[in-house]
């Protein structure tokens, strides 16, 4: 990752680890460095704040001590899609911010080069807001939502980044009273006339983003501050032209009462709409709902709502999703025990390459778990809006019996103390990570053989609905390498709202498979039981039948 060490050594060393290189951007909030960190030896990117004021004044050390707190709150926003914060040293009496670094280039200078089409500014637009969502859901509002601060990295990757000037709701501004921070032309009517900011704002933001990058202009550009500003305030958008079916959407953005914006779920059943160029279901009608039968093996609790599954509309539709059925993945069980339908694992075989180790260990913990955990909203309690649904009856839990695996093994309960809950696996799965335990964020133990991965994730607070958060997680895969297809089941676990999540996607090119059981308990704590698994091989079938024995043997909170 380095050139042999030399240039490094001759910049200068900040929180006695990162070496400072050369500086990739500057602006009116800080500096960004690339810098290489001497203790794990690898590149990140640095960020020098510029704060305002003397810097032995009052106001300038309130400043510091209230950027540092807020670029704390930031390093919670976990998200694929949000810039990773590795660190915060203080240097010269200020915190500098230590960032993974993205190699890529900005939207901002993709649209010198000309307009993007609309589905791949839906694209784009999708994994941004998948990043606002995780950082609303800890109380961030980002408030400089623009062109340059969304890179576009490798392997189709979207990052928001430059969390510089987010606010931190409930507690003191950054900024002081009378001062304003952000790019003009991106920010949104009340925070011009100083009604504050919340997570609308920031949708306003995205809106002017999405029309930038289909038309490649600002809807609000012009001449004088006091022109745009006035623009911003009274001035109606001019009709896009060439958005086609994203128009509709950002002019709903694009409202000047932040609550006759459209709600985050919303716009992100809209955005991944016209990115997988899906027909468009009009409010009130339901789409063609699925064969009830299809349930049972996914169901636990009477009451399931099967939703449509995620494609492109040139598939052929099926009763079930491709090789995602029983019978497909599951040798013949006994009719009285329900059989789940499968998820993806991440293991080698002879037909698909393998995926490197450390490729697995990104997929599982960078930034403490890349997939999956993605982006933490608030508990609507609404959950998703739902593309296809059908009611159908399924035994109740307590009708069940633990599902058979295909393995020699004994399963062996693991007591997790700290999540209130009891994990069983098979008995030579070996502890592979664990994670977790201040109380903002999420608890996350893994068990793992050969390349089958068992996951428990525990939040003292939902982060959102369980429909949501298994919403999000597939905006998390899909945005790599647009190809990730996701199968929603309404459920209940032991009386309580969950949701079954079905996925496969590639990864290096490599299908994968992950199956989710989302729970919402009754005190409002979150828990996610997850299994990965290779897709196409001999190891799929194994890895659905220990989601299955998993799942069945699961205890939270008492149950």
């Amino acid at each position: 990752m380095s050139d042999g060490g030399e240039h490094q050594r001759d910049g200068r060393l900040v929180g006695g680890r990162y070496r400072l290189i050369e500086r990739v951007g500057s602006g009116g909030m800080g500096t960004v460095w690339r810098a290489y960190d001497e203790l794990v030896e690898r590149e990140v990117a640095v960020k020098q704040p510029r704060l305002p004021g003397d810097p032995e004044g009052e106001g300038h050390r309130r400043a510091a001590h209230r950027l540092h707190r807020e670029a704390r709150a930031a390093a919670r926003v976990d998200h694929p899609s949000a810039v990773s914060i590795h660190d915060v040293v203080e240097e010269d009496g200020i915190p500098w911010i230590v960032m993974e670094l993205i190699r890529g280039e900005s939207l901002h200078e993709v649209l010198g080069r000309g307009p993007l089409p609309p589905a791949e500014s839906a694209h784009i637009g999708l994994a941004v807001l998948g990043a606002l969502r995780a950082a609303h859901a800890v109380g961030i509002v980002h408030r400089d939502v623009k062109p340059a601060n969304v890179l576009l990295g490798q392997h189709g990757r979207v990052v928001l980044t430059d969390f510089g000037i987010a606010h931190v709701q409930g507690e003191e501004s950054l900024t002081m009273s009378g001062e304003f921070v952000g790019s003009l032309e991106f920010i949104a009517p009340e925070r011009m006339s100083g009604r504050g900011t919340g997570p609308a704002s920031d949708l306003w933001s995205l809106g002017v983003l999405l029309y930038a990058a289909v038309e490649g202009w600002s809807p609000f550009r012009r001449t004088t501050l006091e022109s745009t500003l006035a623009a911003i305030l009274a001035a109606d958008p001019p009709e896009p032209q060439h958005a086609g079916p994203l128009g509709p959407l950002i002019v709903r953005l694009l409202v000047k009462d932040p609550e006759r914006r459209p709600e985050a779920e919303e716009v992100a059943v809209g955005l991944e709409a016209v990115a997988k160029g899906w027909p468009e279901v009009p409010d009130g009608d339901v789409a063609e709902a699925q064969e009830a039968a299809d349930l049972e093996g996914f169901a636990d609790d009477a009451g399931t709502v099967r939703l449509g599954v995620m494609g492109t509309p040139d598939e052929p539709r099926t009763d079930r999703a491709p090789e995602s059925g029983p019978e497909a993945d599951t040798e013949p069980e006994p009719e009285s025990t329900p059989t789940p339908q499968t998820t993806p694992t991440l293991h080698p075989s002879p037909a698909h390459p393998a995926v490197p180790p450390l490729a697995l260990l990104g997929v599982l913990l960078v930034g403490g778990v890349w997939f999956g955990i993605s982006s933490f909203t608030e508990v609507d309690g609404k959950g998703a809006r739902e593309q296809a649904a059908t009611l159908t009856q399924a035994p109740t839990v307590s009708e069940t019996t633990p599902t058979p695996t295909p393995t020699q093994q004994p399963w062996t309960p693991h007591r997790e103390q700290a999540m209130d809950a009891v994990l069983s696996v098979p008995g030579d799965y070996e502890e592979f990570a664990r994670q977790g335990g201040a109380s903002y964020q999420p608890r996350i133990v893994i068990y793992e053989k050969d390349g089958i991965s068992v996951r428990l994730t525990q939040w003292d607070r939902a982060p959102r609905s369980p429909m949501g958060q298994a919403q999000d997680a597939h905006a998390g895969w899909d945005s790599y390498n647009g190809d990730a297809r996701t199968q929603y089941t309404r459920t209940s676990f032991h009386g309580q709202e969950a949701v079954l999540a079905d996925t496969t996607f590639s990864l290096e090119k490599n299908p994968i498979r992950v199956m989710e059981l989302m729970i919402l308990t009754d005190d409002s704590r979150m828990y996610e039981l997850r299994v990965d698994m290779p897709k196409g091989t001999a190891d799929e079938k194994k890895g659905t039948a220990v989601f299955k024995g998993a799942r069945d043997r699961l205890e939270i909170g008492g149950n």
